[in-house]
């Protein structure tokens, strides 16, 4: 007699970055160790490919007595769709969902479940226990009122009801699938299909900010993975030649013990040379074990970016979203810290957070903006994540929250289909209607893209030091004398900006930009507006020279043309572009590389005539293939797209850093670079 099969469900993006399902591996593997379900059940593989036919989806599968879908952004419509069509094949299949995607919160989750009918279940907390606990009362045909942790749907009354809270089990009790031959048999046939993997060393975050999913769970405990385990999973990483891992620990380097993991990956990168780059969620209010970790990190060669989490620099909305667990002096100090031992990092704000006004954004994002090339500001939209604070009603209600669904897209990625899932984003606020909200969008990504993306870094440096101008003032005015003016390449920017936002707020449409030479990738909008202004790269410095001398007019400075001039002579050979650089040499008739050493951490110099004539080299020439200068330029994240400036005796004095690119990983302290050529 054929057996009755439990699936486990966790689909991928559909997009070129794609992780192995840690969720669904950890819930597997706990069915592996059951006493029960091994025997009474078939299991086959986690099943990860999206697909493109729910009802196709649906007919693969054979004898479903119990299926799990393990639901993310990336995932729930996918999810849902695939559900319906399981329950319409197999009506008498237990429907289970759960993770951080799916609501939780009783005014959401009554609403989704009488939209999803066919739902039986939804787990609230972490899953193994209970849905293991599911799986066999299945099989006893007994009912779940005392599971606890979940919300049951009885489809016959349509009643929904709630379970207590669940017990979290302990981390020493969970096995792993990365150790119990789970993702073996998945890695070893289907490797080419994952970009990296998800790792988690411990769970629990003792912080609740009103944002995020981490603050909004009903423990705040931290509990480690035990560390012969972790040491295990270091060398599976290694064996497999894992070349990127996501760890989804809220807070790495909180405890001491962090740095016992940094060394174990520093020694597999010695050993197998992998991993090549770790994406982090660092602790939010030290340096001293961040610092230790990166020095690990950077000696051995894995990449990573320091993430400096502001999210606002307005105290009262720090407040608002419970995030006052960073002093705005410990940032200074540890960002002092950071230049010192030039680590790249960034520093993130977040749109739309309540009582955050245009004002006191732009006046963050100003404060904000660093004279390093190591420095990096991010602002992401705020987006409204199931389960969080920021998503009640309360919240809603009290900041006069206004939002849109919108198309979930993945930057830097080519999609493979057009991926129908959504995300909620915040689009207005009382403090921040929806007109200031749209031109908050405009002003901050185009800041972002000049300056951050280093197109105009040196430039908006020079006038901020010489002339004491405000960066995001000097572009309030382009946009607007843009608009006005013969000025189309940035007119097009702005407008593309300034429509990207009004489609966010009428229409859903992403918020991410597809510059027009890219083959409709989708990059974050400061990338996006760079890429399109660097196609149009001397097109674009000379229409930015003509509003940088009209601003510096009307507010009746002096200004010294040839310096100038001079000034965007540099900034423009400095620039890496598809088509390589416009000329072989170039003459200049300052001391930009000197002065401008304060960018790379180096002595203060004063600007003097000097004039030298430098080679102007690509690192990585392109030879007018946008896929290669991205490859080449684009691919590590902070790293500026600069060419090198070499000498008469053929001496690399520009930059200062190593450039982007395969390999580049971490920078090169700028004596021992200038030794080294």
């Amino acid at each position: 007699m054929t057996r009755q099969r439990i699936y486990v469900v966790q689909f991928g993006t559909g997009a070129s970055i794609n992780l192995l399902p840690l969720a669904a591996g950890q819930l597997y593997s706990r069915l592996l160790v059951d006493e029960v379900i091994p025997n009474a059940f078939d299991l086959p593989e986690i099943i990860f490919r999206r697909p493109r036919n729910p009802a196709e989806f649906a007919s693969q599968l054979q004898d479903v007595a119990v299926i799990g879908f393990s639901c993310f952004l990336w995932n729930v419509s996918a999810s849902l769709q695939a559900a319906r069509a399981v329950r319409e094949r197999f009506p008498n299949a237990l429907i289970v969902l759960g993770g951080p995607s799916i609501p939780k919160d009783p005014d959401f989750s009554e609403p989704f479940i009488r939209d999803n009918p066919f739902i039986d279940v939804i787990a609230c907390g972490e899953g193994e226990e209970v849905f293991a606990t599911l799986c066999r009362r299945h099989l006893e045909k007994r009912p779940f009122d005392d599971v606890p942790g979940i919300i049951i749907h009885d489809r016959a009354s349509g009643q929904i009801r709630r379970t207590g809270p669940e017990k979290l089990p302990s981390m020493e009790a969970l096995p792993s699938p990365y150790l119990d031959g789970t993702f073996d048999s998945i890695y070893s046939k289907c490797a080419e299909e994952f970009s990296g993997i998800i790792w988690e060393t411990n769970r629990g975050c003792p912080y609740r900010c009103a944002y995020c999913t981490w603050g909004n769970l009903p423990s705040h405990r931290i509990r480690e993975k035990p560390m012969e385990q972790v040491r295990a999973e270091v060398e599976w990483i290694g064996r497999n030649g894992i070349r990127y891992i996501a760890m989804s620990d809220a807070n790495f380097g909180i405890r001491r013990r962090d740095l016992d993991v940094a060394r174990l990956l520093a020694e597999c990168k010695r050993t197998y040379g992998v991993p090549n780059f770790v994406s982090v969620s660092w602790v939010k209010n030290s340096h001293e074990n961040v610092l230790q970790i990166a020095d690990l990190f950077s000696r051995c060669g894995i990449g990573y970016r320091v993430t400096l989490s502001l999210q606002s620099l307005n105290e009262d909305v720090l407040r608002a979203v419970n995030r006052l667990n960073i002093r705005k002096s410990d940032y200074e100090e540890i960002r002092k810290v950071y230049h010192r031992k030039r680590l790249f990092s960034y520093t993130e704000l977040i749109l739309g957070l309540p009582l955050e006004t245009k004002e006191s954004l732009l006046a963050g994002i100003e404060e904000s903006l660093s004279h390093s090339v190591y420095d990096q500001l991010y602002i992401y939209p705020c987006l409204l994540f199931p389960n969080t604070a920021l998503a009640s009603r309360q919240y809603r209600q009290e900041y006069g929250i206004e939002s849109a669904m919108v198309w979930n897209r993945y930057t830097k990625n080519k999609e493979f289909e057009r991926i129908e899932e959504q995300v909620e984003i915040v689009t207005g606020t009382k403090a921040m209607p929806r007109p200031d909200w749209r031109d908050s969008f405009v002003l901050a990504y185009c800041t972002l893209a000049l300056h951050d993306s280093r197109l105009a870094f040196f430039i908006l440096q020079y006038l901020k030091r010489r002339h004491g101008i405000r960066i995001t003032d000097l572009v309030a005015y382009m946009w607007n004398h843009a608009i006005q003016g013969n000025f189309p390449i940035l007119r097009e920017s702005f407008r593309k900006l300034k429509q990207t936002a009004e489609k966010v707020q009428s229409e859903g449409a992403s918020h991410l930009i597809e510059p027009d030479a890219f083959g409709g990738v989708p990059f974050d909008p400061p990338e996006g507006t760079f890429l399109d202004l660097m196609m149009q790269k001397q097109k674009f410095y000379r229409e930015f020279f003509s509003l940088v001398v009209s601003h510096l007019t009307d507010q009746c400075q002096t200004v010294d043309m040839d310096e100038l001039r001079d000034l965007f002579r540099f900034q423009s050979a400095v620039m890496a572009h598809p088509d390589g650089p416009s000329s072989d040499t170039v003459r200049l008739e300052y001391n930009w590389v000197e002065y401008f050493g304060f960018a790379f951490h180096l002595s203060e110099c004063e600007l003097t005539r000097h004039p030298a004539t430098y080679r102007v080299v690509d690192p990585h020439p392109s030879r007018g293939d946008p896929k290669k200068y991205l490859a080449g330029h684009f691919d590590v994240r902070g790293v500026p797209a600069f060419n090198e400036l070499r000498d008469a005796d053929d001496r690399k004095v520009f930059p200062m850093m190593r450039t982007a690119g395969p390999g580049a990983s971490e920078d090169m302290p700028a004596e021992e670079e200038v030794a080294a050529s």
